[in-house]
Formats: C-alpha cells, sequence, structure tokens
C-alpha cells in the first residue's frame, strides 16, 4: 500500500479506505517551552521547590533510621504504635528540614 498526503495533513492508504493522521511536531517541541533555556527550567522558585522536596525527603528516611534505632536500644517493641511514632517523628523532621531550605533559599535569592 501507498501513503499519500490528503486534505487537512492527514495521510491515507491508497486503496485501503483507511485515514489516520500524519505525525507533526507541535511548535513547543520543535522551539522549546517558553521561559525554558538549555540548562532547565528558568524559574529558580520552582528549582528551591524540587531542592526542598529532595532534602526533605532524604531527611525523612533518615530520621526514620536513627529514631527506629533509638527505639530498639531502649527496648521498646516493634508495635503499631511504635511505627506510628516514627513515623509522625520522621515526618515532623523532613517538615523542619524543608522549611529551613525554603527559608535558606528565600535569603539567598
Amino acid at each position: 500500500l501507498d501513503a499519500a498526503q490528503g486534505r487537512y495533513g492527514e495521510s491515507e492508504a491508497i486503496g485501503s479506505g483507511v485515514r489516520f493522521p500524519s505525525i507533526r511536531m507541535h511548535d513547543s517541541v520543535r522551539v522549546g517551552k517558553p521561559g525554558r533555556g538549555r540548562g532547565g527550567s528558568a524559574d529558580p522558585r520552582y528549582n528551591a521547590r524540587m531542592l526542598g522536596l529532595v532534602i526533605s525527603t532524604i531527611a525523612f528516611f533518615v530520621a526514620a533510621y536513627f529514631i527506629k534505632r533509638h527505639l530498639d536500644e531502649i527496648g521498646v517493641p516493634k508495635t503499631a504504635v511504635r511505627g506510628l511514632v516514627v513515623f509522625v517523628l520522621a515526618l515532623a523532621v523532613a517538615y523542619g528540614v524543608a522549611f529551613t531550605v525554603d527559608w535558606a533559599v528565600g535569603l539567598a535569592g
């Protein structure tokens, strides 16, 4: 089967009556998204939010590890309440780290 260009830029399979859209790139794909340079996002607020998210995620897991280790050392039994305590305390540490990163970025930028 041969393909020919039809009306409105659609390709047609000759002889089969089947029509399918031709592949066209959107302008934003060809020329790039507005406001973006070669180095990524041009908006420093976006970069600051991503930095805060990454660092606070790391802080969450590190805090959870050390809280679990401390609770093991003092002999607290492994129950659902202990798991909830570890989660809440690690979450509080992660929120604190995210707040500190946002505050530091605000001072720097």
